[in-house]
């Protein structure tokens, strides 16, 4: 299962400007979105290597393969992660 995670926090605007976009890019690719909000899973940015946020994340069983970090206007986001999946399914 490939998800979109978004890696956050609540004090962040771009965080929140970028959930409504993300919610409809997971929905257009069949992904599943999760959000991650860095003040409650402080461990996060570890394991995902967030230096800002918002940092998003594409998932497949629980092995990252594709992270952005900043602000991405829609058009961006979507564009990257349909070239993410491209490139991570090998062109299938």
């Amino acid at each position: 299962m490939i998800k979109i995670i978004e890696i956050s926090g609540d004090s962040c605007a771009n965080c929140h400007a970028m959930l409504p976009e993300l919610n409809a890019v997971a929905q257009a690719n069949g992904l599943v979105f999760e959000r991650i909000d860095l003040e409650n899973e402080p461990s996060a940015a570890e394991k995902y290597n967030v230096v800002r946020v918002p940092t998003v994340v594409l998932e497949d069983d629980g092995v990252p393969f594709a992270s952005c970090s900043g602000y991405q206007p829609a058009e961006i986001l979507s564009l990257w992660v349909e070239a993410m999946l491209e490139e991570h399914s090998g062109g299938r």
